[in-house]
C-alpha cells in the first residue's frame, strides 16, 4: 500500500492490519443469488450471465459440502487501522 508523504495523508502513521476469518450460513441457491448481484455479473450480457450462474450452480451440486442444504461459506474480513500523528 502506498501512503503519500505530504498533505493530509501524512498526518497518519503506518496502518495496522488485521484479518478476521468467519463464515456465513448459505445454501447453493442463496449463494448463487448473491453472486448474481455482484458488479462483474451485472455487466455481463444476460445469456452469458445466465450461463455463468448455471455453471456455478452445477459445480455446487457436485460438491458434497454444498450439494444439499446449508453449508458454511468461509469469509474473511480485513481491517486497516490508521493512527493520527
Amino acid at each position: 500500500m502506498h501512503l503519500p508523504g505530504r498533505g493530509a495523508a501524512a498526518r497518519f502513521g503506518w496502518p495496522k492490519q488485521a484479518e478476521f476469518p468467519h463464515g456465513q450460513r448459505r445454501t447453493a441457491d442463496s449463494l448463487v443469488a448473491t453472486l448474481a448481484t455482484r458488479a462483474g455479473m451485472l455487466v455481463l450480457p444476460e445469456p452469458e450471465r445466465d450461463a455463468t450462474l448455471a455453471r456455478i450452480r452445477a459445480f455446487l451440486a457436485t460438491r458434497p459440502e454444498t450439494a444439499r442444504g446449508e453449508f458454511t461459506f468461509p469469509m474473511r474480513t480485513g481491517v486497516l487501522r490508521g493512527r493520527r500523528l
